[in-house]
């Protein structure tokens, strides 16, 4: 597979997991999913990290504040707050 066709699929990895693409994006992907190794591997990982969250996480409420810091942090402003 080619650097290019990787990072296309890169981008649409995340909106393919939380099923947010258009059905022309998702037949790119999943073809790219096909042909593609490693970056099958990482949708794998990627899905089975959401099904791990989702099951650890789930039905507990996040303490206030929490995805505002969360989302400074990923943001690499986490000195901000």
């Amino acid at each position: 597979m080619s650097v290019d066709a990787c990072h296309g699929a890169e981008h649409l990895l995340q909106p393919y997991l939380d099923r947010a693409l258009t059905e022309a994006e998702v037949a790119r992907i999943e073809g790219h999913l096909r042909e593609c190794d490693y970056c099958n591997e990482r949708y794998i990982f990627e899905r089975r990290l959401r099904e791990v969250v989702r099951d650890c996480c789930c039905g507990d409420p996040v303490p206030a504040g929490f995805v505002d810091r969360l989302r400074l942090r990923c943001c690499g402003q986490d000195d901000v707050a």
